[in-house]
């Protein structure tokens, strides 16, 4: 089993409602319905002849030159953030394309390439129009984030304009797209209300990597690298506890985080410039319903748990580290201590565990 270290920051996992009991960010309640408009998010439009260019060949990772640039260029306009248009198709063009598939093409998740091909250049040169699945009319500047986890992107909105599109990595699944268990052993230098211990305390503890569905608002955020006992993410903005939308090295083409919501360094580094905390976030997971079908209990994450397989489940005998206390736990979940009457939950969450 892996060992960390809590160190300062909050992170994926490892809720406390008992310990801070209003950080959900769900907004799931009676009043929510699931509005007429329910479409796909992408509609290609036919209109007046363009002048369009066409690819000698295909394009990808590790490719250069102006193709490669042209590409850059064409993503970038729509929105899906290939990084500096440069020529040099690397890692976050390869992402973005993964998006473009994905989202445009109706690529499954598994099968898409990265690369792009001289038909496919065609249809991103055409009228390509990213259209929301919820619209958030609430005033001059509403933004905001849909996520859509069966294809494994999100969209950032304002004004129900796409600013950003990205591939993302979302809790890992299982064959059947249900969220993976993990066991790993932690360590915590804080109780579960962020009291300092006298020493550190290992435990062995499992949880599922879950993703949930519904709606939410961001809540928090943090500025730089947080680092917590599953792992680092840089600039997370949080809506679901510690659910949040981080930057992480590690963005595959598959689900692969504990469950929080990857995307790559470079866009973590504007990310959080896009979105405001009460900005809403729709999350469609893997089984079919709409963001306002889901509970309050079934929008939980998972919640930290002892190893029923470990030998040890806590020990106090390593040695103290001199890091910035962080908030941790591993009780269950219990309902929210309190409710109110707008259709919202609004304080910040304490959460232990990893991106």
């Amino acid at each position: 089993m892996l060992v960390f270290v809590v160190l300062a920051g909050l992170s994926c996992h490892g809720n406390s409602p008992s310990a801070d009991p209003s950080g959900l960010g769900a907004i799931n309640n009676p009043s929510l319905t699931v509005p007429a408009n329910v479409a796909d998010p992408v509609v290609v439009l036919s209109g007046p002849p363009i002048v369009k260019t066409s690819l000698a060949q295909a394009i990808k990772l590790g490719s250069t030159g102006p193709d490669v640039q042209q590409v850059q260029q064409r993503l970038t306009d729509l929105g899906f953030a290939p990084g500096p248009v440069d020529g040099h198709f690397g890692s976050d063009t390869q992402q973005s394309v993964w998006a473009f598939e994905k989202l445009v093409l109706r690529t499954p998740r598994e099968q898409a390439t990265g690369s792009i091909t001289d038909q496919m250049w065609q249809t991103m040169q055409g009228n390509v129009v990213i259209a929301p699945r919820r619209t958030v009319a609430n005033g001059s500047g509403a933004t905001h984030m849909e996520i859509y986890l069966p294809e494994q992107v999100a969209i950032v909105f304002t004004n129900d304009k796409p600013v950003l599109v990205t591939h993302i990595s979302s809790g890992e699944e299982n064959p059947d797209r249900t969220p993976k268990t993990w066991c790993e052993t932690v360590t915590y230098n804080t109780d579960e209300y962020g009291a300092p211990l006298p020493a550190p305390i290992q435990k062995a503890v499992c949880a599922e990597a879950k993703t949930p569905g519904g709606v939410f608002k961001f809540t928090r955020r943090y500025t730089g690298d947080r680092v917590g006992p599953l792992g680092g993410m840089m600039n997370p903005v949080y809506f679901n506890y510690g659910i949040a939308a981080h930057g992480a090295d590690h963005v595959p083409l598959a689900p692969a985080s504990h469950g929080c919501v990857r995307m790559n360094q470079d866009i973590a580094k504007f990310f959080p410039s896009l979105v405001k905390n009460g900005d809403l976030v729709y999350v469609w997971a893997e089984d079919g319903k709409q963001p306002e079908q889901y509970t309050k209990n079934e929008s939980l994450p998972s919640f930290n748990r002892p190893d029923p397989n470990a030998t040890t489940t806590t020990s106090s005998t390593i040695p103290a580290t001199t890091v910035a206390p962080s908030t941790t736990t591993t009780v269950k979940p219990k309902p929210p201590a309190t409710t109110t009457t707008v259709p919202v939950t609004t304080v910040a969450a304490t959460t232990t565990s990893g991106a």
